[in-house]
C-alpha cells in the first residue's frame, strides 16, 4: 500500500480539514515503544467502557501483536500520525490495527488505508477481516466501505468485506 510516494510532498499538513496525503514506511523495532503508547491509548478508554482493561494484558497482548513485517508507520509532514498492521493467511486479509492519534482522524486516511488493502484483496480474490472493541465508532466507517457484521464476542464485533 503506498498513499503517497514522495516525489511531491505535501508542504503543510491540513489538520483538521480532509486529506489522505501521507506517507507509509515499514516498521522498525524501534518503533515498538511508539506503537505501543499509541495502542494503549486508542484500546483504554473503549475497553474501559466495557470494565475490562487490563494494564498488564493490554502489554501482554501488545508484545505478541507486534510484528515489524506487518507494520507500516503512517506519516503526515513527517510527524507519526498512526500505523497500521494488515495480515495474510491463505483464506484472508486481515486488518489487525489501525490507531491514528485523534488529530490526524476523520482526515481521510483511515478510508484510503482500507480502500488499498480492498484493492489488494480484490487482486488476490480474498475477502477483508477485522475486529474492533465494542463502542469504536470506526464501526460507521467500516459500515460505509461495505464491511458487513461476521459474528461477535464478549468484547468485539467482527466484520468482513468481500470483493
Amino acid at each position: 500500500m503506498i498513499a503517497h510516494d514522495g516525489r511531491n510532498p505535501p508542504k503543510q499538513a491540513n489538520v483538521g480539514m480532509s486529506t489522505s496525503i501521507f506517507d507509509l514506511r515499514p516498521a522498525l523495532k524501534s518503533d515498538f515503544d511508539f506503537c505501543k503508547t499509541l495502542y494503549k491509548s486508542s484500546m483504554k478508554p473503549l475497553l474501559s467502557a466495557l470494565d475490562a482493561w487490563d494494564e498488564q494484558k493490554a502489554t501482554t497482548t501488545f508484545k505478541g501483536y507486534f510484528k515489524t513485517e506487518e507494520i507500516q508507520i503512517i506519516s503526515v509532514d513527517g510527524c507519526q500520525a498512526g500505523w497500521i498492521q494488515v495480515s495474510e493467511t491463505e483464506s484472508a486479509i486481515n486488518i489487525d490495527q489501525i490507531h491514528l492519534f485523534e488529530k490526524f482522524r476523520a482526515l481521510g486516511i483511515g478510508t484510503r488505508l482500507i480502500n488499498n488493502t480492498k484493492i489488494d484483496a480484490t487482486r488476490k480474490e480474498k475477502p477483508v477481516l477485522l475486529s474492533l472493541i465494542r463502542g469504536n465508532t470506526a464501526v460507521k466507517l467500516y459500515q460505509r466501505l461495505g464491511f458487513e457484521p461476521d459474528g461477535k464476542d464478549d468484547t468485539k464485533f467482527h466484520m468482513r468485506w468481500d470483493r
